[in-house]
């Protein structure tokens, strides 16, 4: 209902009441007993004045969003042993999860905050394995946002579970296919037999406290530090470059016991008609002899409108990783290989895309796997 609707109507009865209660008699009682109603009434005006346009808060003056989506899919694949799977997973591309954020102004150029999100996966893709075989990761539900916050014209602090500030730093492009796995971190089948072939570099989500520089041209910086001692620098870039659309972001993730930290980065260039991606991630140093490794990411990827339903997206993109796992938990991968993948983004309604894509892997030694994934993500 109408909220003005609803402070017309309640102010109306209050008006109505109040003239047959007087018109019926002049006794003291009923003339207390009116204005104790009257009373009653007009705060439950301002209640609802005060709700007007928002969910009703607990604390006046919040701003209460709720959002999320489900993503739902069917993955199809084969590894180089002829083991065939057919599986309805959570495509970990764009996990199920729902977030609460809640944000109150502190001044005019000020507030606090809070998020609230938790993944709710079942069956995520990247544990799909081949029949008979455990699927390597099951750990796919839990908290992924638990922070606290205070920003303005300062910059932001958080403090909590969260991104650190290498999180999506491979990632800075214009990965317009990125909901079909196209993006640096695809993850779809990784886990299928002698398949094991998986970006690294990019940082995760980790109790820790973080600040973040206002934005400046374009630039925008964080540095976080988690309990182990272990601390991310990041900065992103986002503007037009003669006339050229620029996404670009460097990180270094700081040592930790068994890892000699990682330079990771990422750069994209939108041409209009097309974009054009990178991504890298390497050691830091070499100090740590039997654990040099490396990974690339290119890709090209197009989006246009041809249909009434929505945005069309395609892309396609390839690539490598070279070295040994070390210990820290930074790598997905055991020996060298390279995978080459396609996939197409459809939008069909506001806040719905489906999409498909394939991949192919292919890893030294003969370990290689075909990947088929379609589903439907649906936004709330």
């Amino acid at each position: 209902m109408n909220h003005k609707h609803l402070l017309a109507g309640v102010a109306a009865t209050a008006l109505l009441t109040a003239g047959s209660a007087f018109a019926a008699s002049h006794s003291g009682d009923q003339l207390q007993a009116q204005a104790a109603m009257i009373d009653a009434l007009s705060k439950k005006v301002e209640q609802l004045s005060a709700n007007q346009g928002g969910v009703v808060n607990g604390v006046k003056g919040a701003t209460v969003k709720i959002s999320g989506h489900v993503n739902r899919a069917v993955m199809i694949g084969s590894d180089n042993n002829d083991n065939t799977f057919f599986q309805f997973v959570d495509n970990d591309a764009s996990s199920t999860r729902f977030t609460f954020d809640v944000d109150t102004p502190i001044s005019a150029t000020s507030s606090a905050g809070m998020r609230l999100e938790a993944q709710v996966e079942s069956n995520s893709s990247i544990a799909a394995n081949a029949p008979g075989q455990v699927n390597a990761d099951t750990a796919t539900n839990g908290l992924r946002h638990a922070y606290v916050y205070v920003k303005g014209s300062f910059g932001g602090l958080v403090l909590g579970q969260q991104s650190d500030a290498s999180d999506g730093i491979t990632q800075q492009g214009f990965n317009y296919a990125a909901l079909a796995d196209i993006n640096p971190e695809n993850t779809a089948g990784q886990n299928l037999a002698g398949a094991g072939i998986g970006s690294f570099g990019d940082g995760g989500r980790t109790d820790s406290i973080r600040y973040d520089t206002p934005s400046l041209g374009g630039f925008k910086a964080s540095i976080s530090a988690e309990d182990t001692g272990q601390v991310h620098v990041g900065a992103v870039y986002g503007g037009q470059v003669g006339g050229i659309g620029v996404l670009a972001g460097l990180a270094y993730l700081g040592e930790t016991a068994g890892s000699d930290g990682l330079v990771s980065g990422s750069l994209g260039f939108n041409f209009g008609p097309v974009s054009l991606n990178t991504a890298f991630s390497t050691n830091a140093s070499d100090d740590n002899e039997g654990s040099d490794r490396f990974f690339w990411y290119v890709s090209a990827a197009h989006r246009g409108s041809y249909v009434d339903m929505g945005a069309t997206s395609i892309a396609i993109d390839v690539q490598a990783v070279r070295g040994v796992q070390d210990g820290g938990g930074a790598a997905r991968f055991a020996t060298d290989g390279f995978s080459v993948g396609l996939g197409l983004v459809q939008g069909i309604a506001p806040g719905v895309d489906a999409y498909a894509m394939a991949r192919q892997y292919d890893q030294e030694g003969g370990g290689d796997a075909t990947v088929g994934m379609a589903g439907m993500r649906v936004r709330f």
